[in-house]
């Protein structure tokens, strides 16, 4: 799998930090299963962040119990830490990613949290070629996070962002004013982005969206199927 598109470095370092909501950390795990690149920047920033704690430990305060624990259930989350064939290895990129999720198909971190297959889902028709299946139940207002359905050829409304969004391609391909988007790339998108998802193949593109607020449409009709949307 070629993977172009990435995570910033600004966002490796809040996921190593915990800074994240669980939603934004889900998608970022499921691209590190994928992405040996962002899974090697990872494990540098963890690697880094760990000398800084053991340096607060033995300067000024101890690391608790906490922040060791998540900091190691993040690494096993992404790596397969049991499912590496050499422990002696420190590298990340070279570390074997979960192969056997819970849902096939699909990368382990979001198996856990499907009851069935994606042809299986319990897909809501949204719009004219839009499906959803909704991850979470908090209100819009607060953001989303669930997995998006697009038929071929299907347009969505051109739109920025008030704060972060993960979009990762689980199936198919997009393209828009950054890039083409592909099966395991993710766009990591600030409130500097203005664009509009095309979906340019054969195929349906599948994606898994993680966001923190309501994206901001710059048409009517955007407008009035936000609610329905709940993006």
């Amino acid at each position: 799998m070629t993977i172009d598109h990435h995570l910033t470095d600004e966002t490796l370092q809040d996921y190593a930090a915990g800074a994240l909501d669980h939603s934004l950390e889900v998608v970022i795990a499921c691209h590190l299963t994928l992405c040996s690149e962002c899974r090697r920047k990872s494990g540098m920033i963890d690697t880094v962040g760990g000398l800084v704690l053991q340096d607060s430990e033995a300067s000024t305060t101890k690391a608790s119990a906490a922040d060791i624990f998540n900091l190691d259930a993040r690494r096993s989350e992404y790596r397969g830490e049991h499912n590496h064939t050499d422990d002696s290895t420190n590298d990340p990129a070279q570390l074997t990613p979960p192969l056997t999720p819970t849902v096939p198909g699909v990368p382990r971190p979001l198996g856990r949290l499907l009851p069935a297959t994606l042809e299986d889902l319990h897909w809501k028709t949204i719009a004219p070629g839009i499906k959803q299946h909704n991850l979470s139940s908090k209100h819009r207002k607060h953001g989303a996070f669930k997995l998006l359905h697009l038929s071929p050829g299907v347009v969505l409304s051109q739109h920025s962002h008030q704060d972060r969004e993960l979009s990762l391609v689980l199936r198919g391909s997009y393209h828009d004013e950054i890039g083409r988007f592909k099966a395991g790339d993710i766009a990591d998108l600030g409130d500097d982005v203005l664009h509009q998802p095309v979906v340019d193949t054969d195929e349906p593109c599948i994606a898994l969206i993680a966001t923190q607020s309501p994206v901001r449409y710059t048409g009517v009709v955007g407008r009035l199927l936000q609610p329905f949307i709940g993006i």
